[in-house]
């Protein structure tokens, strides 16, 4: 069927995160492009392909200075995802860098990459040592950019923003070592928990961008791994919900094969197929375009989070995670007998900073 606008194509594509993709697999094929969009693709691709190479020689160097410090350190995605699942760092779209800390030397860790050149950007550009502890206890990251080579880096404490998810899976957990060029390797998860934190992440942001869904399907397609297995295992560390989502959209989408049994199964699990349809419905917005700012994408988003475990322990956690506002930590950093008003506060100071932001400016005096 003949293509009737490449620049949807093109811009899709982009939206997706998936450009490198498209136009290695249109390469492949033998299509021939127009020449502005040929000229786009390409443009796009090259530029993938050179940030991987820095961002894989910074997550190496980045390894190394914090095991210098005794700070374990795992990538997560990134550079060594791009080698397990295409083989390559030509294709695979990538915007920064994920390394996953002990929590208890996370303070430390952003002390170094500060000495190390990079500044803050989130959660604020400037925190002091009482709001980076209070950081620690109640969001699961933060992230720095450095000035000289603009690569976003984000150290990470949790793989989850519910505490309760996935919570086996952490800095400590078994490792691999994956060679992404010449004399530089990237330390990253083994393998089947791998899996199960590529299933939580796209879970957790409803598989909105199709890049997370391409990767993970190259992933399990790569590693010749059983999927049963696979999901059985992320169903154990309990990521079931978010694995049999992933694992029915990329049957969908990419005709991942799975056992008659499983697939039965998957599709018999109501929040299974729920989370499908929700992700379904993201993915199409993104395509569109008009996915940033829509209420009701953001009302289904906060929604979702609760539907991706169970048991009262995960509830509880996933309603802290919901009733403390980081925003919220940094402005107000209360001592540890009194944080738990953070919920009750959450919606005065909510309404206090947008009672702030449109309130006339001051007369000068």
């Amino acid at each position: 069927m003949p293509v009737g606008d490449w620049n949807a194509v093109v811009m899709t594509a982009r939206r997706q995160r998936v450009a490198g993709l498209v136009y290695d697999a249109l390469l492949a094929a033998g299509v021939q492009l127009p020449t502005a969009p040929a000229a786009e693709f390409a443009r796009r691709a090259q530029a993938i392909s050179r940030k991987n190479l820095l961002l894989a020689a910074e997550t190496c160097r980045l390894q190394k200075l914090l095991d210098s410090a005794e700070i374990a350190s795992v990538a997560l995605k990134g550079a060594a995802l791009a080698q397990l699942a295409y083989g390559s760092l030509k294709v695979k779209h990538t915007h920064d860098i994920d390394l996953l800390i002990p929590p208890d030397r996370a303070v430390a860790a952003m002390a170094l990459l500060e000495r190390d050149g990079y500044a803050l950007s989130f959660p604020a550009d400037q925190l002091d040592e009482t709001q980076r502890r209070a950081v620690v206890r109640y969001s699961r990251e933060v992230a720095f950019i450095h000035p000289d080579h603009g690569v976003f880096t984000e150290l990470q404490w949790r793989v989850a923003d519910n505490p309760e998810l996935l919570k086996e899976v952490h800095a400590g957990s078994p490792t691999q070592d994956v060679v992404v060029a010449d004399g530089l390797h990237v330390r990253t998860l083994a393998r089947d928990d791998l899996f199960a934190y590529l299933c939580v992440h796209g879970a957790h942001h409803a598989w909105s961008r199709l890049k997370w869904l391409t990767d993970l399907n190259a992933f399990i397609a790569a590693t010749g791994a059983d999927v049963e297995h696979l999901h059985r295992y992320a169903q154990a560390k309990g990521a079931g919900f978010c694995s049999g989502q992933a694992l029915l959209l990329c049957r969908r989408l990419f005709a991942l094969p799975l056992p008659d049994a499983l697939a039965s199964e998957l599709q018999g699990t109501a929040r299974v197929r729920r989370l499908c349809s929700i992700a379904a419905k993201a993915i199409a917005e993104r395509s569109r375009g008009d996915s940033d700012g829509n209420a009701p994408a953001a009302a289904r988003s906060f929604c979702t989070q609760f539907l991706l475990g169970q048991g009262w322990a995960f509830l509880a956690g996933q309603c802290r995670t919901a009733a403390v506002g980081i925003i919220d930590v940094i402005s107000l950093p209360l001592p540890p007998y009194l944080q738990f008003l953070y919920p009750l506060l959450r919606l005065p100071l909510w309404l206090w900073r947008r009672t702030a932001a449109f309130r006339p400016p001051g007369r000068g005096r």
